[in-house]
């Protein structure tokens, strides 16, 4: 599933589930918590950051920022579920054993 794309001088960003992709200067906390859950429950496709493609300045820099983090995201994914699990796992111990 792709979820960032560079298309006629614009990033784009496509939230799970819906068809239209919008452009990424119109993310909000939403829209990148749910980049972020599917990244991390799915494989995920993005187009890489290249200044001479991504024309937009303002994309650019938006673009720039979520692909590194996703990026970074991805590159420690196991471990971040990993520490995830631990971090909750006295809670739902206590609550699925009542």
């Amino acid at each position: 599933m792709k979820v960032l794309k560079i298309e006629n001088g614009q990033g784009k960003f496509k939230i799970p589930g819906e068809t239209e992709w919008r452009p990424i200067s119109e993310i909000d906390k939403d829209g990148l918590m749910s980049l972020l859950n599917c990244f991390l429950e799915n494989d995920v496709e993005m187009d890489e950051v290249d200044e001479e493609k991504l024309t937009n300045q303002a994309h650019l820099i938006i673009y720039k920022s979520i692909y590194e983090k996703l990026n970074t995201l991805s590159q420690n994914k196991k471990k971040f579920r990993d520490e995830s699990e631990r971090a909750y796992l006295e809670e739902m111990q206590k609550y699925s054993s009542s």
